[in-house]
């Protein structure tokens, strides 16, 4: 180990061991879980339908909209706010860990590693972080293990994550093969750039040098997942909370629908109280796959959304090859399917109208 890490670990163990946070978390709010018991967090991310929030340094939970009032909801939206947007080019990204990566992190390349380049990819709403050791041989069963549920959560939610090799107590030199050996799919910290890493550092298991974890932080640098010491069934259940977590949050998926519109049920009417908003929908019961199966290119319609959500009218664009039947189908799907936030004039619900359009590839 160079002489700037065996420091800096040093330093980061004695500071963990005295119970010192490197990001250190405010007191927190009082929240109520489902179940009426109270508890402190800040309020962190919104994550589709589900609230994160930051219980401690290293803890945090995540809620249904639905276990929260009105009102709280309400509150996680003005503290979360202060979150950058996910960048739709990473390059862009603003959020902790983004700022922290960017110009530290590498890529594996045929027998070397290259800057990571960031331009032209979506910000990942999410980090997996492994921990491994050169000289801890399951760390690196850890690492190889785990390439195929990573390259599997890519391909099937693609732009949403990115994995991150964080090396501990070797030399650069060690921290190089390691990477090249296993031929990792994921980023590789560059060796002398790790200290700088603040948010991805302080969950390093750095007080027993045959440790290793695996860890799963949001954007903004809060664990979701974690696994200390993991042997493959842990691997295996840390990508598949994920996995269901990217599910549940799938805009496509109507289980995460009712949660998704009583939070901007709640919100909505705030964030315009001095303005208009127009409706929102929330979920679409239309899909491209039993659209195409019928032949249906694309679907064309305005719809009108009562002050309570309902639709009450859809007017549908005449389509060529759309018969009668399919185009009354259609209709009724939308009215009766359709998951609408309505429309918002100063901090009031109103009738207001939606534009539908669906393009079938």
């Amino acid at each position: 180990m160079s002489r700037p890490h065996r420091r800096l670990y040093r330093c980061l163990v004695t500071l963990l061991a005295l119970g010192f946070a490197p990001l250190a978390l405010a007191a927190g709010q009082e929240w109520k879980d489902p179940q009426g018991n109270a508890f402190k967090a800040e309020a962190n991310e919104v994550l589709g339908p589900l609230g994160l929030f930051q219980t401690s340094r290293t803890g945090s939970r995540l809620l249904p909209w639905r276990a929260l009032s009105p009102a709280d909801c309400v509150r996680f939206d003005e503290t979360a706010r202060r979150l950058p947007a996910r960048a739709a080019d990473w390059a862009q990204g603003k959020s902790r860990l983004s700022l922290e990566l960017k110009g530290r992190v590498s890529r594996v390349e045929g027998e070397q590693l290259v800057p990571a380049l960031f331009a032209g990819r979506p910000e990942p709403q999410f980090l997996i972080v492994f921990y491994a050791n050169n000289s801890v041989g399951k760390s690196w069963d850890m690492l190889g293990h785990a390439v195929e549920p990573f390259n599997q959560l890519k391909q099937a939610f693609p732009g949403q994550s990115e994995g991150l090799f964080f090396g501990m107590w070797h030399k650069f030199d060690e921290h190089r093969d390691m990477a090249l050996q296993m031929k990792l799919p994921w980023l590789v910290a560059d060796f002398a750039e790790e200290n700088h890493l603040t948010s991805v550092v302080q969950f390093a298991p750095l007080s027993d040098k045959e440790s290793f974890s695996l860890v799963v932080l949001n954007r903004d640098g809060v664990p979701i997942f974690s696994a200390s010491n993991p042997d493959n069934a842990a691997i295996d259940k840390v990508f598949a909370d994920l996995t269901g977590l990217l599910e549940l949050m799938r805009p496509g998926n109507p289980r995460g629908w009712a949660d998704r519109a009583h939070y901007l049920r709640a919100v909505q009417p705030v964030a315009y109280a001095a303005g208009q908003a127009d409706p929102v929908l929330v979920g679409n019961p239309l899909v491209p796959e039993g659209l195409r199966k019928n032949k249906v290119s694309r679907v064309d319609a305005t719809l009108t959304v009562a002050a309570d959500g309902s639709v009450t009218a859809v007017a549908l664009k005449p389509e060529a090859n759309v018969s009668a039947k399919m185009s009354a189908a259609l209709v009724d799907a939308l009215k009766q399917a359709c998951v609408f936030v309505p429309a918002v004039d100063h901090g009031k619900f109103v009738d207001g109208t939606y534009h539908y359009v669906l393009e079938v590839p």
